[in-house]
């Protein structure tokens, strides 16, 4: 998705945490964090119950401002010490803003529930994070219509799709569901001027 380039009053560059709520957008305002997402919907049935998702950052990740990382590897998994540091640092703040996830049932957005599985990882340079986030309640996609996607307000943090389609189906959804991609103008950023990309999930 092809954003537009603008420059923040109050550049905070620290992953994405990044208490959003403090930055203040100028006109000129651009992303200042990378990541590309990708998207697994848990299904039991037609009912969608839960969001797995894998985010990769772009290289330049700013560990000094999370702590002290001198000996973590230069790959692999974290170990549960680093992991905790990463989660309490750079991950559990974005809990007021939904992980920047989200979700909408009939035109209108759900509850979700807290993270689960949340793991860190150095893959090929890039932090990467893996986190399932649950639905507050089941959503069965027969009789509801489901939209999801993944972007920030303030535009401070692009998000960008890893693979189309952007949101894929666990093994155990019904074999008629479908997940189909499309420019969310329902739901603009920064002042109307993006559009985000979303997904249209239905069985």
């Amino acid at each position: 998705m092809a954003f537009m380039r603008r420059a923040l009053h109050v550049l905070v560059y620290a992953c994405c945490t990044l208490a959003l709520a403090t930055i203040s957008v100028s006109v000129e305002a651009h992303p200042h964090v990378w990541i590309s997402y990708s998207m697994v919907a848990q299904m039991q049935g037609t009912s969608l119950v839960a969001l797995q998702q894998t985010w990769v950052f772009s290289r330049g990740f700013p560990f000094s401002m999370i702590g002290d990382f001198s000996g973590m590897p230069k790959s692999g998994l974290l170990n549960p010490d680093y992991t905790a540091t990463f989660k309490a640092q750079a991950f559990s703040m974005l809990k007021s803003s939904n992980y920047f996830t989200h979700v909408f049932v009939d035109g209108k957005p759900v509850a979700i529930g807290e993270t689960r599985n949340f793991s860190v990882s150095i893959e090929q340079g890039r932090i990467v994070y893996r986190f399932l986030l649950p639905l507050g309640k089941p959503v069965d996609m027969k009789r509801e219509r489901v939209t999801l996607g993944v972007w920030d307000d303030t535009f401070f943090v692009d998000f960008e799709s890893a693979a189309q389609p952007m949101v894929t189906l666990n093994a155990g959804s019904s074999s008629n569901c479908r997940a189909v991609a499309y420019e969310d103008r329902d739901h603009p950023i920064f002042g109307g001027t993006v559009f985000p990309e979303a997904s249209k999930l239905s069985c």
